[in-house]
């Protein structure tokens, strides 16, 4: 009875390794689907700023999760997160850095996919101050979600913006006693409202150029002239905080330099 129940015992046994010698190689190894599509912006939101990403899904059935990876100046990609979904939000950024972005996918088993390809990614808006070096007292300021009123009420139009009619002041000699007859003594552009790609910070538009000069005195009293120039076309470049530029179709005027004050057009500092 016993040598029975040993004979049994070792057929068991014998059995269960050719079945693991058969089926218990089969262990999934292969990775999931490597992540790809990557796409993302900056974006601000009430003074919070971040990197938002997204992807295209993958789709193997025994997907688990992404993990995040960043890196800064061309060092080692970092892990910075996880997630089940295809985008995710990087906060933890800092004004005028440049990131490079990477996804991994990785299945329940815990097969880990290559990195993606990089994503490269500007900490960095458009909205706020910029002063033109040449002229002190001139600036151009570009507004972020601005408030539109319309006939059904105020409205807060999304993204960024120069607004209609805006005055860029250029000279301003009108209290100058040292101007003589035939000097500009009052100059300024109107341009019209344009809306400024987010991605690559670039807008263009329209404006007219108006300018006063002084013509002749009677009396002591100033006597000018306004004079109207047709409108001229205008690309509008801000990609560049340390110097952007405004250019024109037209010869008759020089490219206006840029430069951002990282401040708010009240003064407030964009982040704090």
């Amino acid at each position: 009875m016993k040598k029975h129940s040993y004979s049994k015992s070792c057929f068991l046994l014998l059995s269960n390794l050719i079945l693991f010698l058969i089926f218990g190689c089969n262990v999934d190894e292969i990775p999931p689907e490597l992540a790809s599509g990557l796409r993302g912006w900056f974006i601000m939101d009430e003074n919070n700023k971040g990197a938002n990403i997204s992807w295209y899904e993958v789709e193997d059935e025994d997907f688990d999760k992404y993990i995040v990876y960043r890196a800064l100046n061309g060092m080692q990609p970092v892990e910075i997160g996880e997630t089940e979904n295809n985008f995710f939000l990087d906060t933890e950024v800092q004004w005028l850095e440049t990131y490079e972005y990477y996804i991994q996918s990785v299945d329940e088993i815990g097969n880990k996919s290559d990195l993606s390809d990089s994503l490269l990614i500007s900490i960095y808006s458009a909205s706020g101050k910029w002063d033109i070096t040449d002229y002190d007292s001139s600036s151009l300021c570009i507004n972020h979600n601005q408030s539109v009123n319309t006939g059904s009420g105020t409205i807060q139009q999304k993204g960024y913006f120069l607004a209609d009619g805006y005055e860029l002041i250029i000279n301003d000699d009108l209290e100058n006693e040292n101007v003589f007859i035939g000097d500009t003594i009052y100059s300024k552009m109107l341009f019209s409202a344009c809306s400024i790609d987010s991605l690559y910070w670039d807008a263009n538009g329209w404006m007219t150029y108006q300018y006063t000069i002084l013509d002749t005195t009677i009396n002591g009293d100033t006597i000018n002239t306004l004079k109207n120039h047709f409108p001229v076309y205008y690309m509008l470049d801000v990609s560049n905080p340390a110097g952007g530029q405004i250019t024109f179709s037209s010869p008759l005027f020089n490219n206006i330099e840029l430069e951002h004050s990282l401040k708010y057009c009240n003064g407030n500092a964009i982040f704090n």
